[in-house]
């Protein structure tokens, strides 16, 4: 069974909203892979999309989160285990089924139930090792490259002392740790003096040595914090200006080296703001975007495609409707290059691959359609 694009061919999508690839459900996730693009549906259905159409996989899944994993693309069953499209494998380890996992040189590094342990499975997606993380339920490993390699970097110590349930629950992180990939074992640990947490599912890596936090306070609200990985572990270098009030938040989304990108109170439309590295000086554009849509998982509703020949090239959600804006941000000024309308709400993550001159980006809607548009330099 293929579900075909009404009357034109995902690559000719160019800078417009044209007719969309419609599948029978919501689609909540979309990843870019070597092997393809691929959609999940709110149905638990994944699928492969192709030029003319999409093609359905086998398998049936939890409606949250793919993972491009070197050539394979991997899923949470609705049973609670990894497995990879397209092919019948499967885990026998549970995992915690709202953690996203990392991958490295072939091995799947992923979250047992409810955050309590670091599992480390082949790829063949076997248990070969596995040790005490306390990590937040749905944190989302990252790799930063230190003194010792890599690391992997995780949202640990679950705390209910800063209720504020942005994303979905009243638990935050009260460190970010490194583990080693070999061992599993922790080599470094941030945890910011109490009230404060680090309100995240995810670390930002910004740079050989260098993570960003989002660290939040009751009297302050949320701000960005530097760290280094040193010798001597992991130390804040530079504290960016926070919000000034409690329960005021930010979505840091992504980072070039000279430069963090956020949406400063996404939900009430606050500006895009951009961070120089590594003193996170801040300058803010109001340009009507958002990066985040209240009580979900989904950080991912802004992305940095690359370097263009204004600067750095975004594309965000739009704010007050369902839209796709195109930002260029120069050394100075970050300006609108194009507005995109949807006719419907976004419901999955943005996803991009490179394109003859730039790169093409998917976004997928709540009434099942997938939007695709060419997007240049």
């Amino acid at each position: 069974m293929r579900w075909a694009l009404a009357g034109i061919g995902l690559t000719a999508l160019a800078l417009a909203a044209g007719l969309p690839l419609r599948l029978p459900a919501a689609v909540v996730w979309i990843e870019a892979a070597p092997s393809g693009v691929y959609a999940l549906t709110s149905a638990g259905t994944a699928w492969r999309l192709e030029a003319d159409g999409a093609v359905p996989l086998a398998g049936r899944w939890r409606p949250g989160f793919l993972t491009a994993c070197g050539p394979d693309v991997l899923a949470v069953t609705r049973a609670g285990r990894l497995g990879r499209l397209g092919t019948p494998a499967r885990s026998d380890v549970a995992v915690a089924p709202d953690a996203r996992p990392a991958c490295r040189e072939g091995r799947v590094f992923a979250l047992g139930p409810g955050g309590w342990e670091l599992l480390r499975l082949s790829r063949d997606l076997g248990l070969e090792l596995r040790s005490p993380a306390d990590a937040l339920p749905d944190a989302q490993p990252v790799w930063v490259e230190g003194p010792r390699g890599a690391a992997l970097a995780l949202l640990t110590g679950p705390t209910a002392r800063y209720p504020h349930g942005v994303l979905g629950d009243g638990l935050e992180a009260g460190a970010l740790t490194l583990f080693d990939p070999e061992t599993l074992e922790a080599v470094a640990r941030y945890r910011p003096e109490s009230p404060a947490v680090l309100e995240q599912l995810r670390a930002l890596p910004a740079g050989s040595g260098r993570v960003l936090v989002t660290r939040s306070r009751p009297d302050a609200g949320a701000g960005l914090v530097l760290l280094a990985w040193r010798e001597g572990g992991l130390a804040p270098v530079a504290e960016g200006r926070p919000m000034g009030r409690g329960f005021r938040w930010l979505n840091a989304f992504a980072a070039a080296p000279d430069r963090a990108y956020a949406v400063h109170t996404p939900h009430i439309g606050g500006p895009l703001a951009v961070y120089a590295l590594p003193d996170l000086s801040l300058r803010t554009h109001a340009l009507g975007v958002t990066a985040h849509a209240l009580g979900s998982r989904n950080l991912d509703l802004a992305v940095r495609l690359g370097r263009g020949a204004a600067g750095d090239v975004l594309v965000l959600a739009g704010f007050g409707g369902p839209g796709l804006v195109v930002v260029d941000c120069g050394p100075e000024v970050c300006r609108v290059r194009r507005r995109l309308p949807l006719p419907e709400t976004l419901a999955s993550n943005l996803a991009f691959a490179p394109a003859p001159q730039g790169w093409r980006v998917y976004a997928g809607g709540a009434r099942g359609g997938v939007f695709v548009f060419e997007v240049r330099r």
